[in-house]
């Protein structure tokens, strides 16, 4: 069985990513389009279901969470390993080309 300390880890840390991934979308602008996917779809509903709650409590689960600054951490150098991935595979597309024009 679970804990009580390891439900309550568990659950701050699940509710403060899913809070914190919201924001960050929400502050992105996103809107509805004709075409949305079902995935855009649920990103949509991520923003409506966090940003809908107060900034307070958005604060309350970064405040009296241990981990929340390590879920930042981590979250921002996911992003960066992410760009750099998508930055070299644009750089390998680019020798390519340069190698396929010489030939």
């Amino acid at each position: 069985p679970l804990s009580c300390a390891a439900h309550d880890a568990h659950a701050a840390n699940s509710q403060f990513i899913t809070h914190l991934m919201g924001r960050i979308l929400g502050a992105q602008g996103l809107e509805p389009t004709p075409i949305d996917t079902k995935g855009f779809d649920s990103v949509l509903r991520l923003i409506d279901t966090t940003t809908a709650d107060s900034f307070d409590l958005f604060y309350g689960l970064y405040k009296y969470n241990q981990n929340s600054m390590d879920t930042i951490i981590k979250l921002q150098d996911s992003m960066n390993d992410v760009v750099e991935r998508l930055k070299n595979a644009e750089k390998g597309d680019l020798e390519k080309a340069v190698i396929a024009s010489k030939l």
